[in-house]
């Protein structure tokens, strides 16, 4: 079975007062892949024209602190 029918399927299932909740959800879900593309492109460009390099510990630790784990 396609992609394409295994998504039909499900959403031939879901009662139609539910399906603007479905859509609102992926277009959460195409902001987010939007953003994560756009902020892995600035890492390249970033990699391509600088001689800035972080360590992994450097990169995580920022990361660990924005999250505050």
């Amino acid at each position: 079975m396609s992609d394409r029918q295994q998504a039909e399927m499900l959403l031939g299932n879901i009662p139609e007062q539910n399906l603007h909740i479905i859509i609102a959800l992926m277009r959460e879900l195409t902001d987010y892949d939007d953003y994560t593309e756009y902020a892995l492109d600035e890492a390249d460009y970033l990699a391509e024209h600088t001689t800035d390099r972080l360590t992994h510990n450097e990169v995580f630790t920022d990361i660990r602190r924005a999250l505050d784990v």
